[in-house]
């Protein structure tokens, strides 16, 4: 047999469950430039090139020519499953990937093999989410019960991270369908493994028990179709992405251990060692070992693939080396830490070996494989402690409680560490972060607030992480001229809390003072921006601001501008903003004012 095998070492990749392995799946874009991929499309639903949608207005979206974008735009609201939207395609095991935008008020849905439903639903700004908000997977129905008890089951999101309408958003959904016998009957019910709504995980693991309400039928089968709800108000979907799971898992078969007490750093040592003791084993584990250090761990029997063609093997050898061996050929070669082999092979029962030896006495053991191949999901064949490589702790979670909360620490942002930052979080669950060496609101949030974990635990690293569906805007200082004179001599003055424990932030340019107060609306769905120059001989000073950058910037409304589709700018206070080519070719909104300037972010 020969083998094609490309190694790299592998350093970033979590030997757990990973998202949409691309090079393995079975990847299928659906066309969006005509309505071909759909059965039997009613006139509400349409291909078009770009959508719009009213922030203020209920239903209100409009479309322009062109193709890339599937749009539901009922002329008149009408109710029944004839107007939803059905797939060619049928999925079983799949991840679906794709961007949506709600119109105001609006209400749609996708459900998974046209039977179990994920809801999308205008939830903006709503605190606490249910089974029939944005995100959730939707409640079970049954007419026979009390009134009051007919809906059932049903999970909603972990948190509302829904953004506002007419804004593009981003889901993905990894998915497990029903498993059946030989003769039909369903033995293992479907799963949703994962969901994640802009950026956010809101649901892992949540069983389905059956169909939910709505579905196109009652029973439950290996194949069903995508179904896009088309009955409930305007709704649009772009870059949409099944990748299929077609193929059982690799299993082991007849797969024991055995355990030898004894330091062998060299390879060529192992077949001198004496078992000190040997069983069966279900999965790969280092467990199997009694003692912390200078031991031998070998795995042996044989793995069950269904299908030939090239799999993936993610080996991770912590604290010692490792190999592995596959048809009695080696995969990967004596090594230490982690790597990765791409691998063609047979189908059938391959014999299976892996050796692992630790004898790193300064370093914790971690050893884990997983495997991934052509319409197969990644799949660990280790247990999930084996390859852990630091002691399990509780979470250090910093939650805002009946006011707002204020943080200072070092923060990551792309790639880059912020030394002097501060995260102000808010009890409506809007939260955003200040650079204080120059003055920038780079980032704002929603959901939680901060997981302080790696600042705390351990010896920690002095960071904190945002909790929720979190927005980078520029880190660039957003004050670009004073009084005519681009602006320098950059202090940062403190800032000032007022009845509400809010920060009022304090900065200087030029010999200019100003202020900075970042406040919620009501319900915690935008923040406001008010800066402010301190009056100098009774005229305050005329400045620049940069207020934000992106690749488009277009008019919404009056006085508001969508950044990047993503989220809005409304100027409030401080004049007419103009739209710049920015010096890295990106565009900026800029505005130039003679005395307060205030502005609102709404996503």
């Amino acid at each position: 047999m020969q083998y094609k095998a490309k190694t790299t070492v592998w350093c970033l990749v979590c030997l757990g469950m990973s998202w949409l392995s691309a090079s393995f799946a079975r990847a299928q874009s659906v066309s969006l430039t005509d309505l071909s991929a759909f059965q039997k499309p009613q006139q509400n639903w349409r291909i078009v090139g770009s959508v719009t949608a009213d922030l203020t207005k209920k239903d209100a979206m409009t479309a322009k020519a062109g193709t890339g974008v599937l749009a539901n735009l009922p002329a008149k609201q009408k109710y029944g499953m004839e107007y939803d939207l059905f797939t060619k395609l049928t999925h079983g095991d799949a991840d679906i990937e794709l961007d949506f935008m709600m119109a105001k008020g609006s209400n749609s849905g996708i459900y998974l093999q046209g039977r179990y439903e994920v809801q999308l639903f205008d939830s903006w700004g709503k605190a606490n989410p249910s089974v029939h908000d944005g995100g959730a997977i939707y409640e079970r129905w049954n007419e026979s019960k009390p009134e009051g008890e007919k809906g059932f089951e049903g999970t909603p999101p972990r948190m509302n991270v829904t953004r506002a309408p007419g804004l593009w958003q981003h889901i993905k959904i990894s998915f497990q369908a029903p498993r059946f016998d030989g003769t039909g009957n369903k033995i293992a019910n479907a799963k949703v493994l994962r969901i994640e709504l802009n950026g956010v995980t809101i649901h892992e693991n949540v069983e389905l028990t059956g169909p939910t309400r709505g579905a196109m039928v009652d029973n439950e089968v290996p194949l069903g179709p995508l179904r896009f709800q088309g009955d409930h108000g305007p709704v649009a979907f772009r870059n949409l992405v099944v990748r299929s799971y077609d193929k059982p898992k690799p299993t082991f078969v007849d797969l024991k251990y055995a355990f030898s007490q004894s330091k062998v750093s060299k390879e060529e040592d192992l077949p001198r060692l004496k078992v000190d003791r040997e069983g069966e084993a279900a999965m790969i584990s280092s467990s199997f070992s009694t003692v912390p250090n200078d031991y031998v761990l070998r795995f042996t029997g044989k793995i069950k693939l269904a299908e030939a063609g090239k799999y993936r093997f993610n080996g991770q050898f912590v604290g010692g080396n490792g190999r592995l061996k596959i048809n009695n050929t080696e995969v990967l070669p004596w090594s230490w830490w982690r790597r990765s082999v791409e691998v063609d092979l047979p189908a059938g029962e391959l014999p299976f070996e892996l050796v692992f030896s630790k004898q790193e006495a300064g370093a914790r053991a971690s050893l884990g494989l997983t495997i991934e191949g052509t319409g197969v999901r990644l799949t660990p064949l280790h247990d999930v402690s084996s390859a852990s490589l630091s002691d399990f702790s509780d979470p250090i979670l910093l939650a805002t409680a009946s006011e707002p909360i204020i943080h200072r620490s070092f923060i990551n942002y792309k790639g880059k560490k912020v030394p002097h930052g501060v995260s102000v979080g808010e009890p409506t669950g809007i939260s955003y972060s200040v650079d204080l060496e120059n003055g920038s609101l780079f980032r704002v949030w929603k959901g939680g607030f901060l997981d302080v974990t790696p600042m705390w635990n351990d010896r920690g690293n002095g960071t904190s992480m945002p909790l929720g569906s979190v927005m980078d805007l520029s880190a660039q200082s957003m004050i670009t001229a004073v009084a005519g004179a681009q602006a320098a001599n950059y202090r940062f003055r403190g800032y000032d809390l007022d009845a509400a424990n809010r920060p009022t932030f304090r900065y200087e340019w030029n010999n200019t003072l100003f202020e900075d107060a970042i406040r919620p609306d009501g319900e915690g769905t935008y923040l406001t921006r008010t800066i402010r120059p301190v009056a100098a001989q009774g005229k305050p000073a005329a400045f620049t601001a940069s207020l934000v950058e992106g690749t488009s910037i277009e008019t919404s409304a009056a006085n508001t501008y969508l950044v990047d589709g993503t989220y809005y700018i409304r100027i409030n206070e401080g004049g007419k903003a103009t739209v710049q080519n920015s010096a890295d070719g990106k565009k900026a909104l800029v505005i130039t004012t003679n005395g307060n300037l205030s502005y609102s972010l709404i996503w």
